[in-house]
Protein backbone atom coordinates (compact mmCIF):
# COMPACT_ATOMS: atom_id res chain seq x y z
CA UNK A 1 0.00 0.00 0.00
CA UNK A 2 1.22 3.37 -0.82
CA UNK A 3 1.19 6.26 1.64
CA UNK A 4 1.88 9.31 -0.75
CA UNK A 5 1.60 13.39 0.18
CA UNK A 6 -1.38 14.69 -1.46
CA UNK A 7 0.30 17.29 -4.10
CA UNK A 8 -1.97 19.41 -6.89
CA UNK A 9 0.38 21.74 -7.37
CA UNK A 10 4.24 21.88 -7.84
CA UNK A 11 5.95 24.88 -6.46
CA UNK A 12 8.21 26.31 -8.83
CA UNK A 13 10.71 28.96 -7.20
CA UNK A 14 11.77 32.14 -9.41
CA UNK A 15 14.91 32.73 -11.30
CA UNK A 16 14.21 36.70 -10.90
CA UNK A 17 13.04 37.94 -7.00
CA UNK A 18 10.77 40.24 -8.42
CA UNK A 19 8.97 37.12 -10.15
CA UNK A 20 8.14 35.55 -6.53
CA UNK A 21 6.53 32.14 -6.48
CA UNK A 22 4.29 30.62 -9.52
CA UNK A 23 2.07 27.49 -9.06
CA UNK A 24 2.18 25.57 -11.93
CA UNK A 25 -1.30 22.70 -12.11
CA UNK A 26 -0.38 19.20 -11.93
CA UNK A 27 -1.79 16.63 -14.08
CA UNK A 28 -4.50 14.27 -12.29
CA UNK A 29 -7.06 11.84 -11.69
CA UNK A 30 -9.69 10.95 -9.40
CA UNK A 31 -9.80 7.90 -6.96
CA UNK A 32 -12.08 5.92 -8.91
CA UNK A 33 -12.42 4.02 -4.90
CA UNK A 34 -12.74 7.07 -3.22
CA UNK A 35 -14.82 8.48 -5.95
CA UNK A 36 -17.51 5.39 -5.52
CA UNK A 37 -17.93 6.73 -1.58
CA UNK A 38 -18.41 10.18 -3.06
CA UNK A 39 -15.10 11.43 -2.53
CA UNK A 40 -13.26 13.21 -5.03
CA UNK A 41 -9.37 13.17 -4.05
CA UNK A 42 -7.17 13.75 -6.63
CA UNK A 43 -4.36 11.49 -7.58
CA UNK A 44 -0.61 11.96 -9.93
CA UNK A 45 -0.92 9.59 -12.49
CA UNK A 46 1.52 6.07 -11.57
CA UNK A 47 0.48 7.13 -7.44
CA UNK A 48 -1.59 5.35 -4.96
CA UNK A 49 -4.63 7.77 -3.71
CA UNK A 50 -3.36 9.60 -0.19
CA UNK A 51 -6.93 8.48 1.17
CA UNK A 52 -7.61 5.01 0.63
CA UNK A 53 -4.06 3.41 -1.12
CA UNK A 54 -5.62 2.79 -3.95
CA UNK A 55 -3.43 2.83 -7.40
CA UNK A 56 -4.16 5.29 -9.85
CA UNK A 57 -3.01 4.73 -13.44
Amino acid sequence: MCHQTPIDKIVVPAMYDGEGITTMPVPGRRCPACLERGDTVWVIPGKCCPVCGTPVS
